[in-house]
């Protein structure tokens, strides 16, 4: 095994830095006053010491053969990098000076525009820059030095956006040297690495038709086949090669079924917006019972095996929501948990400590006593909690708010162990992959967190917003967006491997198992992903 140099770490750890701190997601505003969907903020990046170091060092290993004389560029963003330069360019014995350029000259003292030791006709320069992007604070700094005549030999920057100040330079026959691009750090699309890796198995339907846009039934993939709800009004079920076995019309078919369907002792259990709970034969589809259980139900249900009850959130209109326990023999309900408002979130059982945990409109979390319904703690967000807790086993539950957070708590006490901004709003489901909780939101970016401290490992970025959920595809994560692709990443690294594009939107998490990754578009087609197999 080849040892890891000091450059290489100072990479790694520059990198993570970058991600950790300096990717702000849903965070920030446009010159016009619109909100960003994501930027990088490298000043808080840079103004660390560790990583204004690691910065230096790697950018000066870059730049040295350019044989600079001087380095600077325009306040404020190039002024960490600007001095700290000087520092490396010292430990190496290399006399660099450096300058800052204003942004207006000073008004009174010397007025100057350029700070720094004079520069000399012909003094070969290097301009810094926190990030390359459009080219007009490079075009800037060449006009305020033009009366200096100097010979500008390159820029250097820490991220290269890779857009029209890149090719302006290049142009100006400038050399950039940046020690990131955004498609290195995950904050731009990739091209996929292994095309054709995972391709088309099969393609059923029509199953949605998206007049309702809200987050579609996910698949539940079982070894004796596929069953997935309809927004028309059905249940169906399929084999593993996507042909119909049989479906079920619930009651008011223009009230769809955005539940996903839960396998329990051989029956099928989901909730449906004509307000009912149902439970069918998985093997027939024949009706074992239903009740109308609220006005309207969206929510998922989760099952205790052991005492044999179902769990699931109901709406109730401006009467608010409820979580609900049933006897899943009978559909009788047990015991009941008002919410403030609608409960759209699946309910997360919690063996351990024999809890039930969901997520309502009202802003809040809840932990209910799975024996009474008792209410063991309540965490209060800054938005609506739509998407799906989940547990790992070290006692965390994770749950995603439309203040845009992941929130991670501790299941015993419900007290905040981290949060972290992924977007403006998330309606998603975590996924826990070994030390990684992965999420993604509105900010068209899927996050891998380390699960206990909540340090960002890595990000992969969408064409469009995360919707639903991620899924465990072998080593590989599914997960869909509203660009209407679906992507395959390495697990480790975010790495975009394959993928496969279809008309609609992709709006809930994959259901993986048997060989197949399937998930339903708003095309209106129910898609089934294999790894190398071919279109049937």
């Amino acid at each position: 095994m080849i040892a890891e140099t000091p450059l290489e770490r100072y990479r790694q750890e520059l990198r993570q830095a970058l991600l950790d701190r300096g990717a702000k997601l849903g965070q920030g505003v446009s010159e016009s006053g619109q909100p960003y969907d994501w930027m990088v903020d490298c000043r808080e990046v840079l103004l660390e010491p560790t990583s204004l170091h690691h910065a230096a060092r790697l950018l000066w290993e870059r730049l040295k053969p350019y044989r600079p004389e001087a380095v600077g560029g325009m306040t404020l963003a190039a002024n960490p990098l600007t001095i700290a330069l000087l520092y490396e360019s010292r430990a190496d014995g290399y006399p660099l000076e450096g300058f800052i350029i204003r942004k207006e000259p000073k008004s009174n003292g010397l007025q100057k525009w350029v700070e720094g030791p004079p520069l000399k006709p012909g003094t070969r320069v290097v301009l810094l820059d926190d990030m390359v992007n459009s080219g007009d604070t490079q075009r800037r700094a060449l006009s305020i030095l033009e009366p200096f005549r100097p010979e500008v030999v390159a820029v250097g920057a820490v991220i290269d956006l890779e857009r029209a100040g890149a090719n302006w330079l290049h142009d100006q026959g400038i050399p950039l040297e940046g020690l990131f691009t955004l498609r290195e750090l995950g904050l731009a699309r990739e091209f996929s690495s292994a095309p054709g890796t995972h391709r088309q198995a099969w393609k059923w339907g029509p199953l949605n038709h998206g007049r309702y846009s809200a987050p579609k039934s996910s698949p539940l993939v079982t070894p004796d086949g596929i069953y997935v709800g309809s927004d028309a009004g059905f249940l169906v079920a399929l084999t593993l090669e996507g042909a119909e076995r049989w479906r079920i019309r619930v009651r008011d078919r223009e009230r769809g079924i955005h539940s996903t369907p839960l396998l329990h002792r051989g029956r099928l259990y989901f909730g449906a917006y004509d307000g009912f709970v149902y439970c069918v034969d998985a093997a027939s589809g024949k009706l074992v019972w239903d009740g109308r259980m609220g006005q309207w139900v969206g929510s998922s249900p989760a099952v205790d095996p052991e005492s044999d009850r179902l769990f699931i959130g109901v709406e109730y209109g401006e009467a608010g929501g409820s979580l609900l326990a049933l006897d899943a023999e009978t559909g009788r309900k047990i015991w009941e948990l008002r919410a403030r408002h609608y409960i759209h979130s699946a309910p997360c059982f919690d063996r351990d400590r024999r809890q039930v945990i969901v997520g309502a409109n009202d802003h809040a979390i809840y932990a209910a006593d799975a024996t009474d319904g008792g209410l063991r703690w309540k965490v209060v967000t800054g938005g609506e909690v739509k998407g799906d807790p989940i547990l790992d086993g070290q006692g965390r539950c994770f749950v995603g708010s439309f203040d845009g957070f992941l929130y991670a708590l501790d299941a015993e006490t419900g007290a905040i162990l981290w949060k972290r901004q992924l977007g403006r709003r998330l309606q998603v489901r975590p996924l826990v992959v070994d030390d990684l909780v992965i999420a993604g939101g509105s900010s068209s970016r899927l996050v891998a967190l380390d699960r206990a401290s909540g340090e960002v490992r890595w990000m992969a970025t969408t064409g469009g917003p995360i919707v639903g959920g991620a899924a465990l595809f072998g080593d590989y994560v599914a997960v869909g967006s509203m660009d209407g692709s679906l992507y395959m990443l390495d697990k480790r690294t975010g790495e975009f491997v394959d993928g496969l594009t279809t008309a609609g939107p992709i709006m809930s998490t994959p259901g993986v198992g048997m060989g197949l990754c399937v998930f339903p578009s708003f095309d209106g087609g129910l898609w089934a992903m294999g790894r190398g197999t071919s279109v049937s």
